[in-house]
């Protein structure tokens, strides 16, 4: 990670996200008030107006934008170009979802033009471009997608892949990996978590999803209270919902599947399965959790 200010002088030896809420007090002070006009990358400063980065290929340090930012060539480029690239780099995100911070290198309240953000920043407003954003507050819109957390819509010419979202998701590819609260309707398919992650992150009984999907694909890997409708529908744990497509399977059900086959807890039925409660362990059933 390329680094400047206090920690190229060699006065802090941890950078962000590593610093503690007081140390990025202390940084905040030191920004410089930048009015109406400024060219970025910006380093411990704080933008009033327009905020224009020719080349956004080095990360922002410590810095604000309270306006508009236009970022003409960066790596958020590089996402929209080179798609290989920017999936492994969401992938190792994910992975870290427990450990993100509240606490952010570069933040901009307002309109974000261009090519996209670099990781680790927040936008609170408008983003035009999509690209590499740690957190969103409001609206994107671009080709590409990649955030750790999403609060709002959320559209992508190709795709989405968000590591946590409350709101709508829309695109030819919806990839949720951690948590997704609220819609996504796609052209090809919706998928919500990584067995993995969940496995090793979410409690028991939280649910991967929590609202609707719509789609010709969609997948939750965990439970899901909620809906899906598409021609292939597929919840890996239990669903609290409707199923409605040509093929619907699920781990267990509460609820409905709609479709020409279904499939649950091990059974095949034809055009529609209804169940409304749950399947209740006798004393001479083994439990799940004391099968091999």
């Amino acid at each position: 990670m390329l680094s400047g200010g206090l920690f190229a002088q060699g006065k802090w030896d941890r950078e962000p996200p590593d610093l503690s809420r007081g140390e990025w007090k202390h940084l905040r002070s030191l920004r410089k008030v930048r009015p109406l006009f400024w060219i970025g990358p910006l380093r411990n400063e704080a933008v009033y107006g327009i905020c224009l980065t020719p080349i956004g290929f080095r990360e922002h340090y410590n810095a604000v934008v309270n306006g508009l930012n236009l970022e003409v060539l960066g790596k958020g480029t590089v996402v929209t170009i080179d798609l290989p690239f920017a999936l492994p780099v969401m992938a190792r995100s994910f992975a870290f979802m427990d450990t993100i911070p509240e606490v952010y290198n570069f933040q901009v309240n307002g309109i974000s033009l261009g090519s996209g953000f670099v990781q680790k920043g927040v936008l609170n407003g408008i983003c035009v471009g999509g690209g590499l954003i740690s957190k969103l507050n409001g609206i994107s819109v671009g080709v590409v997608n990649l955030m750790d957390r999403a609060n709002g819509l959320v559209i992508g010419a190709f795709g989405n892949a968000i590591a946590e979202m409350q709101g709508l998701g829309i695109g030819v590819i919806n990839h949720v990996g951690f948590r997704m609260r609220g819609v996504q309707v796609a052209l090809f398919g919706n998928a919500v978590s990584n067995g993995r992650i969940l496995e090793d992150s979410l409690l028991n009984k939280e649910r991967g999803l929590i609202g609707l999907q719509v789609g010709p694909l969609n997948n939750v890997s965990y439970s899901a209270l909620g809906m899906q409708i598409g021609f292939l529908n597929g919840v890996d744990g239990k669903l609290e919902g409707i199923q409605i497509g040509l093929l619907n399977g699920c781990s267990s059900l509460r609820g409905a599947q709609i479709g020409l086959l279904n499939f649950c807890e091990g059974k095949l039925l034809p055009f529609l399965r209804v169940k409304l409660k749950d399947r209740r362990l006798t004393t001479s059933e083994p439990s799940s959790g004391s099968l091999p």
